[in-house]
């Protein structure tokens, strides 16, 4: 099966974990609040907990990156830019996974780069079927990293841009617009509003 035949996703394996476990952290203390009967401190300090929750999806669980045949998505923590192929002109991860499109950068929040310690530990082994460009001095480049969030989602973005100028889908270069249209993510940003709003009138004025 051809890459193109398929989209994919991708999310940051870290900020899944690092969400889950402070959501795991809220929890416990709401019960703990509500074991020990203290509903004055319930009142007080459960929409902060929600807010910490929220705010932790919003930042490590919510972003993504969806590669599919109609372009590329790129959903960050308020903000989705759709990217259409033919506006893409490279791909960089020197800090995170980057789309240089005809309309500026577009930086990915979920597909942070690897960290120094982890691009010097990789090596040939890590990255199998890679070109003799990706290595430099027998290690792998940040942006190459197959293993690192940012790694796997440019593997995949260079697939199927490969695949669609091997099929001849890019050769005319035209580009629609921009090729990249950008929106705001309304109600997730009024949820974070109230939440913040409650959580510190909460705080605030319940004694």
């Amino acid at each position: 099966m051809r890459v193109t035949e398929e989209s994919k996703t991708l999310r940051s394996r870290f900020g899944l974990v690092l969400t889950v476990l402070v959501w795991c952290v809220c929890a416990a203390s709401l019960v703990a609040i509500v074991a020990t009967g203290r509903w004055a401190d319930l009142a007080r300090y459960g929409a902060l907990a929600l807010l910490v929750a929220y705010v932790m999806w919003l930042l490590f669980w919510s972003p993504s990156v969806t590669i599919a045949i109609s372009g590329v998505q790129v959903r960050n923590v308020l903000r989705v830019h759709d990217v259409t192929w033919p506006a893409i002109k490279n791909v960089d991860t020197k800090y995170a996974l980057t789309l240089v499109t005809t309309a500026g950068k577009i930086t990915s929040w979920a597909a942070p780069a690897p960290s120094r310690y982890a691009t010097m530990r990789a090596s040939r082994t890590d990255a199998p079927g890679l070109p003799q460009s990706t290595f430099m001095l027998g290690t792998i480049r940040p942006s190459d990293v197959p293993s690192s969030d940012s790694g796997i989602a440019a593997l995949y973005v260079r697939r199927y841009w490969d695949e669609l100028r091997e099929a001849g889908h890019l050769d005319s270069g035209a580009v629609e617009g921009t090729g990249v249209v950008t929106h705001w993510l309304g109600r997730e940003a009024a949820v974070l509003v109230a939440l913040a709003i409650a959580a510190a009138a909460c705080v605030a004025f319940v004694r």
